[in-house]
């Protein structure tokens, strides 16, 4: 039969619940440092066995401290994505405040550049995202990710100044997701300096969706041509104003 531990163990208990505080001074401290220590052991250990027990103990903060904001490994890469998302949007800010990707380039052009900014934030941490990446197929849990990924999608599509909301925003929010996965798969393994192997993939990938989207508006604008009923355009034609 196991024995508790005796003698000061109420006095290390209470300095462990309170020795993080200088880590953690305020939730973005404590935000930063769970994220940062998750994604050093993804990398080191894999995706699949990481618990956010071993998180706190190489963090050096209590359990409390990491397990009340963050329940589990899914809502630290919740944070994580956000953090990201913010860091790819500061940098859109900059572009558009230095005349750059602002209302004279086309969607596209945008598009590519905000996806691109979103793979420099993750550059340092490439190598934990290939492990969660392969874990993930292996993890029901990670079906969590999913809308998380059309969040992200939202905000890049909103960023380059496209609706991303109702029908016709979650189908390009969708296609934007199918985009960025197949750059995403070729981003894990380029080896390129200057991310061209990255680029191209994305430059092909936006060409494919722009492609499709003008295909599906001629579709649709010919299936309403052939639905008006005859004499709209002359009922149209007398109304005055």
């Amino acid at each position: 039969m196991a024995k508790r531990p005796q003698g000061n163990s109420t006095a290390k208990t209470k300095a462990k619940t309170t020795g993080g505080t200088t880590k953690a001074d305020s939730p973005e401290t404590l935000r930063d440092a769970v994220i940062e220590t998750t994604m050093t052991v993804a990398a080191r250990d894999g995706w699949r066995g990481l618990n956010l027990a071993r998180v706190a103990e190489e963090a050096g903060l209590p359990l409390a401290r990491v397990l009340i904001p963050f329940p589990d490994k899914y809502t630290v890469m919740n944070a994580f994505q956000d953090r990201i998302d913010a860091a790819m949007l500061a940098e859109a800010d900059a572009l558009a405040s230095s005349g750059d990707g602002g209302d004279d380039s086309d969607a596209r052009d945008r598009l590519f550049d905000l996806v691109m900014a979103r793979f420099d934030a993750l550059a340092p941490y490439r190598a934990a995202m290939a492990e969660i990446a392969r874990d993930a197929l292996r993890d029901p849990g990670s079906a969590r990710f999913l809308p998380r990924m059309a969040r992200s999608m939202s905000r890049i599509l909103e960023a380059a100044g496209i609706g991303a909301t109702g029908l016709a925003g979650a189908v390009r929010a969708k296609g934007l997701a199918l985009v960025y996965a197949d750059a995403f798969r070729v981003w894990l393994g380029d080896d390129t300096a200057d991310q061209s192997k990255t680029m191209a993939a994305l430059n092909r990938g936006l060409a494919r969706a722009e492609k499709a989207q003008r295909f599906l508006a001629r579709a649709c604008a010919g299936r309403i041509h052939r639905n008006a009923a005859p004499g709209d355009d002359a009922a149209t034609a007398e109304t005055p104003g």
